[in-house]
């Protein structure tokens, strides 16, 4: 039996068939793909439940008539008497400018370079470098409340933005309808009902649905900013920039063995530092390194400038090792997850040798090796099932048990906002399973339609398109963000909004990727 017959024979994957069956009779989404019966072999033409949802069609009607009262506000502001006195200011300006050019200037790319700027591009630029601009701004001494809402105020810009450009146009862009729009919408309505029913404590469920949900909202805007695969390739590059960073400071951080600001560690163990960068947690850098490093690969593998192939190369070595230096076993069964899923898609003739250089890793004896087989032993298992994770797991599977459908209430228990509010002891160091203490089945079976979604989803624009770079792309950044979601397993990676925001976001970068889009870009 092969590879893929194996996987075709697997629960998971006609589990994933049962739900596709459903949504191909659904009103609110429809995944059927139609055959060119004419000719045998005419490729499938990629259809997403966009084309024959009920929902979708409401929606785009709705987006009609917003495009129309778009164009009304354009019309009335440039038609107004204080428009035309500012609008004919900057004209007369504009000549003034033309004869004062500076040729020198003008040759200079620095001054090009800066020219070349633009809002859409700052606001693009801010939030893929989240993490870098909530360190500047926690560490450069502002008030504490302007460290709080930041990343509020941006999103909010964000938005405001998309709608600026769409009256900007006169009504002639569109809302860009992808096929995550719709399942994401869902759960954010999902966990507003899930607030209303359960809410023991007003203020402490608000501050739960925040925690949770104000991330998914970086999507929508995102996913209007960026329409191109040209696009995506920049956010890519600047992603793999970044990485290359923070790799290159952990290597620095082990070598120098910084001081772990927190016990990471068990203490039979003798590990004296490890690498946490400007992130802060070990844990939430190999996450980030999890979801780079598919991305690199898949650019070098398409990429034919020696320069740009050595950038990736460089990127991917200083990621391995920042990732190896964090000691995190999470981050490490994660990557090793998201590689095979990489591999899987990409050429399944390479697992045999992927897991026997795996196999000839853990076996190896060094640090890591250690570690990882260091859950397998039975003092861990022993020391874990009476205060380590395997306890609070036992612990949280309890408090899920008084009310198994709808949970104690966001913000009740296992997170920081539980933590904060004196309502739990410990995070539950699993994601899904505070997901099901706090929002019971009701709320898991919602993240795990998103999920499903996004696989259903991924797979389709990865299957039916013909682009090898595209498609290579694609491959990077799905197995990048499955790989962030299964280390969600074992610890609360989400709890951190930046990896949410990341995660969210990858989604809208793979809809780029999709065969025979037209998308336009916002200027």
């Amino acid at each position: 039996m092969n590879i893929k017959q194996s996987i075709r024979e697997s629960f998971i994957f006609n589990f994933l068939l049962l739900i596709r069956d459903l949504a191909d009779n659904s009103l609110l989404f429809n995944i059927r793909r139609e055959k060119n019966n004419n000719f045998s072999n005419s490729p499938i033409e990629y259809k997403t439940w966009i084309d024959s949802s009920l929902v979708y069609r409401i929606l785009m009607k709705i987006d009609k008539g917003l495009r129309k009262f778009h164009s009304f506000i354009y019309t009335s502001v440039v038609n107004s008497k204080i428009y035309n006195l500012i609008y004919g200011k900057k004209k007369k300006e504009k000549k003034v400018e033309e004869k004062s050019r500076n040729p020198i200037l003008e040759n200079s790319k620095l001054y090009n370079f800066i020219k070349s700027i633009s809002i859409r591009g700052i606001l693009i630029g801010l939030t893929i470098a989240y993490i870098f601009v909530n360190f500047i701004i926690r560490r450069i001494g502002l008030p504490a409340i302007v460290g709080s809402i930041w990343d509020e105020v941006l999103l909010i810009i964000l938005f405001m933005y998309v709608i600026f450009v769409r009256i900007k146009s006169n009504g002639e862009i569109s809302y860009n309808f992808t096929p995550m729009g719709l399942p994401l919408a869902i759960y954010i309505i999902l966990g507003i009902t899930h607030a209303m029913m359960v809410a023991p404590n007003k203020s402490i469920a608000f501050e739960g649905f925040r925690a949770v949900f104000q991330q998914v909202l970086w999507y929508f805007p995102m996913a209007q900013l960026i329409r191109k695969s040209e696009d995506t390739e920049k956010v890519v590059n600047l992603m793999i920039g970044m990485g290359l960073f923070l790799g290159l400071h952990s290597v620095y951080q082990y070598i120098a063995k910084v001081p772990m600001p927190g016990n990471w560690v068990d203490v039979t163990e003798s590990v004296r530092t490890r690498a946490f960068s400007i992130v802060g947690s070990p844990n939430i850098l190999g996450a980030l390194f999890v979801l780079f490093i598919p991305m690199a690969i898949s650019m070098i593998l398409t990429s034919k400038d020696k320069k740009s192939k050595r950038f990736y190369g460089i990127s991917i070595v200083l990621m391995l090792l920042g990732l190896f230096f964090t000691l995190s076993r999470g981050a490490w069964l994660a990557f090793a997850f998201s590689i095979f899923i990489f591999i899987i898609i990409y050429n399944p003739k390479l697992i045999l040798p992927f897991i026997f250089l795996g196999g000839v890793f853990i076996l190896s004896g060094g640090t890591m090796s250690q570690r990882l087989l260091f859950m397998l032993s039975p003092s861990y298992m022993a020391k874990s099932s009476k205060a380590g994770r395997l306890y609070r797991w036992s612990v949280g599977i309890d408090r899920w048990k008084r009310n198994k459908f709808l949970g104690l209430g966001l913000g009740r228990f296992g997170g920081a906002v539980a933590m904060n509010n004196q309502l739990a002891p410990f995070y539950l160091d699993n994601y899904y399973l505070k997901t099901l203490t706090e929002m019971g089945i009701y709320g898991i079976l919602g993240l795990a339609f998103v999920i499903i979604a996004f696989i259903i989803f991924s797979a389709r624009i990865i299957k039916a398109q013909k682009d090898d770079k595209k498609k290579i792309l694609a491959i990077g950044l799905f197995s990048g963000a499955i790989g962030v979601l299964a280390q969600n397993f074992v610890e609360n990676i989400f709890e951190v909004p930046a990896m949410a925001i990341y995660v969210w976001i990858t989604m809208a970068f793979i809809n780029t990727l999709a065969p025979n889009e037209e998308n336009y870009s916002l200027k």
